[in-house]
């Protein structure tokens, strides 16, 4: 799951937060970057729920190899 923030000890807490509940916390930076993950957010629960899926949907990020 995602965070962001420009306060490094919120980020800290976000991120464990995150953890505790069973997701793995990504820091995608400044707080600038909210901006980004909204509309991805978004889209998320456009095809969990326009889908007919409900919340069974879910994203990952993986990091490729060379």
């Amino acid at each position: 799951m995602m965070y962001c923030g420009d306060d490094s000890k919120s980020k800290e807490i976000a991120a464990q937060l995150i953890g505790d509940i069973g997701f793995d916390p990504l820091d995608i930076g400044a707080l600038r970057m909210a901006r980004y993950a909204e509309p991805f957010s978004m889209i998320i629960a456009q095809i969990a729920y326009s889908g007919g899926k409900g919340p069974r949907v879910a994203y990952r990020f993986e990091w490729m190899g060379k």
